[in-house]
């Protein structure tokens, strides 16, 4: 990347060294008011094609500086005595100028900051504008006529100049936008995954662990949680790896990379892993065939809801002897619930963060944005987590 940029940069230094050089070589057998043309057009070539910043100078301030010396040459080139047969000589620059003068003004218009941009636009286009009068003024003959037209003609280049500016900073704002919410959207996502299944795996590591220091050393009792917690924790790095893998990937993207996608045929596995690492009993109800015929969407919304119910249990309901897992189709779509008998939660629910909130806020965005709902409350006997998504959509 740093290569190709140092590629175009020298390519674009050399052709503007050769368009200023073409500029600057005639003044040499032209007369002394020479310099009144000679050095705007030359000024307005290079800062018109320049890389910015330009030893230091910005792009404002290059505009600012060109659109001074165009104006005091207007000045020092009218005010010189010769007439209109000594300086036709002068009408070669002309196209020079007010070409690096229109590209300036659409640079400007596009790159600068709102209130340079508004300012140096303005005033680099009433340089192209006045342009015309360094010439027209210096004939006697049809004077009006021709700064008339001089100016319109001008004004329709630096005009259409700042349009086009307008337009293509409008696209880069979009762009810019585009790409920035992409990027919001893509550490969303890492922090959900993180919250959904890292944060899964470390909670049971943790209630283990300090359950573990309650109750006396056995030597097979410590062989198998040492085995549960190593499973525990390659899960959870593997979680990480999946998760992490999108931040390392090259490039801009404008959409928030895919992460891995977990399906109703993996809440089996999540059952057995949550029983094995407590006391609780879990049963899993789940119709028949209706593994891997749902959308993706909806089958990793639903792996989602159950290790967020799951994760709240441990935290929340160290005493449940049973969790029941129902997942069914109805007519309202696919139907997930979660329900534990740990008896209801004491003191107030946790309230939202303002960084998003707490895993059943953010659950409750990935339902709401697949057109589903999910609610949480009293149960018979403990808490229970529904959630419902239609399955009409394609």
């Amino acid at each position: 990347m740093r290569t190709d940029v140092m590629r175009e940069t020298n390519r674009r230094a050399t052709v503007c060294a050769l368009v200023t050089c073409l500029v600057v070589l005639p003044a040499f057998v032209a007369p002394l008011e020479a310099l009144f043309v000679v050095v705007p057009t030359a000024l307005a070539v290079v800062a018109s094609m320049a890389r910015y910043p330009l030893a230091g100078l910005s792009l404002p301030r290059a505009a600012a500086a060109t659109a001074a010396v165009s104006v005091l040459g207007d000045l020092g080139f009218l005010l010189s005595s010769d007439g209109w047969a000594e300086v036709k000589w002068a009408l070669p620059w002309l196209p020079f100028e007010l070409t690096a003068l229109v590209v300036l003004v659409l640079r400007v218009v596009r790159r600068a900051p709102v209130l340079p941009a508004a300012v140096l636009g303005t005033l680099t286009a009433a340089a192209a504008v006045a342009l015309p009068l360094r010439f027209s003024l210096k004939n006697s003959h049809s004077v009006l006529e021709q700064s008339v037209l001089g100016v319109l003609a001008a004004a329709v280049l630096a005009l259409t100049a700042a349009g086009i500016g307008l337009h293509q900073r409008a696209q880069d704002e979009r762009r810019a936008e585009a790409i920035n919410r992409a990027r919001r959207d893509q550490r969303l996502q890492v922090a959900r995954d993180l919250h959904d299944f890292v944060a899964h795996e470390v909670t049971g590591i943790l209630l283990e662990t300090q359950a573990a220091r309650l109750v006396d050393y056995d030597e097979a009792g410590t062989k198998e949680l040492l085995e549960r917690l190593e499973a525990a924790g390659q899960r959870a790095l593997a979680s990480m790896d999946d998760t992490l893998r999108v931040l390392r990937e090259p490039g801009t993207r404008t959409e928030p990379p895919a992460t891995r996608v977990h399906g109703l045929d993996d809440l089996a596995g999540l059952l057995q892993r949550f029983e094995e690492s407590g006391s609780a009993r879990t049963a899993l109800d789940l119709a028949p065939g209706l593994a891997g015929t749902l959308p993706r969407e909806a089958e990793d919304a639903a792996y989602r809801l159950v290790i967020e119910a799951l994760t709240n249990i441990r935290r929340h309901a160290p005493g449940a002897r049973q969790v029941t897992v129902v997942v069914d189709r109805d007519a309202h779509g696919l139907r997930v619930a979660v329900s534990d008998d740990g008896g209801r939660p004491t003191g107030p629910a946790p309230a939202p963060r303002a960084d998003g909130g707490t895993g059943l806020v953010a659950l409750t965005e990935r339902f709401t944005g697949l057109r589903g709902s999910l609610e949480a409350g009293p149960g018979p006997a403990g808490w229970t987590i529904v959630g419902v998504l239609p399955l009409d959509t394609p």
